[in-house]
């Protein structure tokens, strides 16, 4: 949006056009603003705790197999693979 010097009365807001209103537009523009921050906030919150939880469930299956003897990726990836690959055969 390109903005451009204005006199007198146009000096006003774009969207409102009396001092009360420019007033209403500064607050408007400020809660779109703390928005926008919240939103961004809220997504790298949720980011962090994406990675954070992913590595926490590698790292309790990592200790799962290791105490268990038991292979999780050979008794449910190479399963279906092995069930496909009966399939297309």
């Amino acid at each position: 949006m390109v903005h451009t010097l204005r006199k007198g009365s146009e000096s006003m807001g774009w969207l409102f056009k009396t001092p009360g209103d420019d007033a209403t537009e500064a607050t408007l523009r400020a809660l779109h603003t703390q928005n926008t921050l919240d939103t961004y906030y809220e997504k790298g919150k949720a980011l962090v705790l994406c990675v954070i939880t992913g590595f926490v469930t590698a790292l309790s299956v990592s200790f799962f197999e290791l105490h268990a003897d038991v292979s999780i990726w050979e008794n449910t990836v190479e399963w279906v693979y092995n069930k496909v690959r009966g399939w297309v055969t």
